[in-house]
């Protein structure tokens, strides 16, 4: 017979402040905004839709391959960390939490 299976206790629930919320959303905002703004560039770029607004801000914005590559890279690094820390993570709080019975 099959063992029913208990909902996990590590689950910690805290409700985060209104001003830690209107915070993240306006920063999750701006992020977008920037992210949709660089890929409009490119669509245009790629569109061979010039103008001087966009010539200044890609070559501010420095948009090359070898930037794209060094980015993705980075990416990549930074979502294998976060992976590896939270599986770290969620075996010890496991640990401690058998521990504790």
């Amino acid at each position: 017979m099959m063992k029913k299976r208990q909902p996990s206790k590590l689950i910690i629930r805290k409700r985060s402040s209104l001003l830690t919320m209107l915070r993240r959303a306006i920063i999750l905002i701006g992020l977008w905004m920037g992210t949709g703004y660089i890929v409009y560039i490119n669509i245009c770029f790629l569109l061979n839709v010039y103008s001087d607004a966009l010539v200044s801000d890609y070559l501010v914005l420095n948009l090359s391959f070898r930037s794209y590559a060094i980015f993705a890279l980075l990416v990549v690094v930074i979502a294998s960390l976060m992976i590896i820390f939270g599986w770290l993570r969620i075996r010890k709080l496991k640990r401690q939490a058998k521990d504790r019975e």
